[in-house]
């Protein structure tokens, strides 16, 4: 990975909400709400995207882990905004604080934290474990 790959990077992505992202169409009995693994999907792809401009080639980012809390309903057709933000880098581990908001509230706060791998070793790993 680059040197660039610092603390202070962000990445925002913007989404509108359709239902089929809708935790009753997931959950039938459930609420018609933006689902979380909706939401948590946004956060992570602005994470991707605040990391990709700065991995050399051959290198991915892949989701390690995640601690964050969904703390506001979203409808269908509201628009959400989902942002990363660099605050760590470790060898090859990238921690971001992860945020998403709608047009009215804050509906989501953590931290991600994201692998920076090398590709080809990646795949001999995921060979070794495909059947055939």
């Amino acid at each position: 990975m680059k040197s660039t790959l610092v603390p202070g990077l962000k990445a925002e992505l913007q989404h509108h909400v359709v239902t089929q992202e809708l935790l009753s169409t997931v959950y039938p009995g459930g609420p018609p709400v933006f689902a979380t693994p909706f939401m948590l999907g946004l956060m992570e792809h602005a994470a991707a995207r605040a990391v990709h401009p700065h991995l050399d080639s051959g290198e991915a980012s892949v989701g390690y882990g995640f601690n964050f809390h969904h703390l506001a309903p979203t409808p269908v057709g509201a628009t959400v905004v989902a942002t990363a933000e660099v605050t760590a880098v470790d060898k090859n581990m990238v921690t971001f604080a992860i945020e998403a908001r709608d047009e009215v509230d804050l509906i989501s706060r953590g931290t991600h934290v994201r692998a920076v791998i090398d590709m080809e070793r990646f795949l001999k790993r995921v060979k070794r474990k495909s059947p055939g």
